[in-house]
């Protein structure tokens, strides 16, 4: 899947402005779609933390959006210091990057490769890993880390196959 960014510029809780949908050509950008409040991103988030550090040392920027509306940095700060998370952590109160790419759960992953600065094709985009098989179905282990392993294979230049897994989670509230 090929799309045009409508670029939108997203605050951390730092109050740095990030531009997740624009990048050169060939880069990789991982985002996770996150709630300060779902349990079942909250169990993976030692996870996609381990992901995110992988996926900066191969140059892939990584991102985690908080997709509820209601949230200000401080509750985000807050997360983002309890579960150790150290990537930029972004809150999408306008949905740009929910609508943008689809997201219906937390967590999502997706994972676009730029084809000229404002425009990408979505390479991966579902599960994180597999510690759930459905909702409230969680594994004592992960023993599938899709994301990690489709940012391994996208910085090949490969597609990931399959591209699309069904992510299992809290879904993200979204305008009628």
């Amino acid at each position: 899947m090929t799309a045009c960014s409508s670029t939108p510029t997203l605050q951390d809780a730092k109050g740095i402005q990030h531009t997740p949908l624009q990048g050169e050509p060939g880069e990789l950008v991982a985002v996770v779609f996150s709630s300060t409040d779902c349990p079942i991103a909250n169990a993976m988030a030692p996870d996609i933390e381990r992901t995110h550090k992988e996926a900066v040392e191969s140059g892939v920027r990584f991102y985690l959006v908080h997709a509820r509306r209601d949230l200000t940095p401080e509750p985000v700060s807050t997360h983002a210091t309890k579960y150790a998370l150290t990537m930029p952590v972004l809150v999408d109160r306008d949905h740009a990057l929910v609508d943008a790419l689809d997201a219906s759960v937390t967590p999502e992953a997706v994972v676009l490769r730029f084809t000229t600065p404002d425009s990408y094709e979505i390479v991966y985009q579902g599960s994180v890993n597999n510690l759930y098989s459905s909702v409230g179905n969680r594994r004592k282990e992960i023993s599938e880390h899709h994301l990690r392993d489709a940012i391994r294979t996208a910085a090949t230049g490969a597609t990931p196959a399959p591209n699309q897994r069904k992510a299992f989670g809290c879904y993200i509230e979204r305008d009628p």
